[in-house]
């Protein structure tokens, strides 16, 4: 009798490693994951110094807090999964904010990313959600308006990111971000013979959509 139920868990081992092992030879992942996303949430920005001419004419400067949206197009490589256990990726973000009510400006850059699939199945050969991070460098559009002045321009930018996306079905996904932005204004106005310059770093806090293909 003993030998009889050992040859049998023997054999349910046997079974259950079998399936487990061609449940994971199921898992296909795809090479490419590219996706489109759009996204809102509110943009909180950091005091800033204004100079004028080359001197400090205000310190501690507040801008008020706005809402930020945008949108993205970016592709995942799955390629780096099988050594670095990560995918890496990049993207083409735009983000809208309104830092005070005279200023408006859009940055658009490229990201350079990287993710952690989780909850890799059959289903969802990707991961059914993922941390990422990313960094990357564009420009910033700044428009000035206000009490008769007006000005704007386009200086280098730069962003840091992190967030978390989980996916809802095989290719929409819900996400949560965070992200900072930098850039260094320069305005001259008509009839002055000088430049106001000041700093733009913001936080965001948005979440959105993507749809992946």
């Amino acid at each position: 009798m003993k030998a009889l139920v050992s040859a049998a868990l023997l054999l349910l081992c046997i079974v259950g490693y079998s399936e487990s092992t061609r449940a994971q030879g199921e898992v296909q992942v795809k090479p490419v994951d590219a996706y489109i996303s759009g996204f809102g949430g509110y943009s909180f920005p950091f005091k800033t110094d204004v100079t004028v001419g080359g001197f400090t004419a205000a310190q501690d400067v507040e801008f008020e807090n706005s809402p930020s949206f945008g949108g993205k197009v970016g592709l995942w490589v799955t390629a780096p999964r099988k050594t670095l256990g990560i995918d890496i990726g990049t993207e083409v973000d735009v983000t809208h904010f309104d830092p005070d009510p005279t200023l408006n400006a859009t940055y658009f850059g490229v990201n350079l990313m990287a993710r952690l699939p989780m909850g890799v199945e059959p289903e969802l050969p990707n991961g059914r959600w993922f941390p990422y991070i990313g960094v990357g460098g564009g420009a910033q559009w700044l428009n000035f308006k206000g009490s008769g002045l007006k000005d704007s321009n386009t200086v280098p930018a730069f962003q840091g990111l992190g967030g978390v996306k989980v996916f809802l079905t095989n290719h929409l996904a819900a996400f949560a971000e965070g992200k900072f932005t930098h850039a260094s204004h320069s305005l001259r106005f008509q009839g002055f013979f000088t430049t106001v310059d000041f700093t733009v770093n913001a936080i965001h806090g948005v979440g959105g959509l993507s749809l992946h293909f």
